[in-house]
């Protein structure tokens, strides 16, 4: 999985076809196939498409973001709080 590839992305995708790459994402998190910063920054790139849909991201799909990032919470990164914070409040996240 590579940042690159999330960023060349049209702007527009099918909610569903945003919730498998989200998914699909998470899983190769789960799996160690990501580093944390690169599953970050891909997440950012899927929420960035997945606002422009105007809807929200799948229940199920959202809730596994949000334990994932509930795990990786770490003040001590102000980068890594950043990019959390912001996936949060546009995925709509508790």
């Amino acid at each position: 999985m590579n940042l690159e590839e999330f960023e060349k992305l049209p702007d527009v995708l099918p909610v569903e076809t945003l919730a498998l790459m989200f998914q699909d994402v998470l899983d190769s998190f789960e799996l160690k196939n990501i580093e944390k910063m690169d599953f970050l920054l891909i997440l950012s790139q899927l929420m960035d498409r997945q606002v422009m849909s105007y809807e929200l991201l799948e229940s199920e799909v959202r809730n596994n973001v949000d334990l994932v990032l509930c795990r990786l919470w770490n003040t001590h990164s102000y980068e890594d709080v950043d990019i959390i914070l912001s996936i949060v409040v546009n995925l709509g996240l508790i």
